[in-house]
């Protein structure tokens, strides 16, 4: 029965962790720094637990002069390795998304310009 409530915590804690990443990788991807952000986490995937461990070191040093509500969820997500990697995979599928949508206005502005151009060359 602990063994199932432990399980189900886990899951609760899995899914927030989730939320959290998505919120992140929505942000790095509006503020289109998409690039950057996936250089600096393929890079620093190796030292994930470092980075979880160095932020346990400093976070009473942190937290007297900052006041972050996430700091110990940060702190999780760095602990596991496959948070970097559904982080970097949520990042790229946004930024393809994106791109997409993009791509799309674009033609639909391109399609407008022409047929203003036909419907005036036509009437002129």
């Amino acid at each position: 029965m602990w063994a199932m409530k432990d399980h189900e915590k886990a899951e609760s804690r899995r899914e927030e962790h989730r939320e959290a990443m998505d919120r992140f990788a929505a942000k790095v991807v509006d503020w289109r720094m998409t690039a950057p952000a996936i250089m600096f986490l393929e890079s620093s995937k190796p030292l994930s637990f470092l980075g979880n461990q160095a932020l346990i070191f400093f976070e009473p040093i942190v937290q007297s002069i900052f006041s972050f509500k996430s700091y110990d969820e940060v702190a999780e997500i760095l602990e596991d390795r496959e948070n970097i990697d559904y982080l970097l995979c949520k990042i790229e599928e946004m930024d393809a998304e994106r791109r997409k949508t993009e791509r799309e206005e674009k033609r639909m502005r391109r399609e407008e310009k022409l047929a203003a151009k036909r419907l005036k060359e036509g009437s002129g």
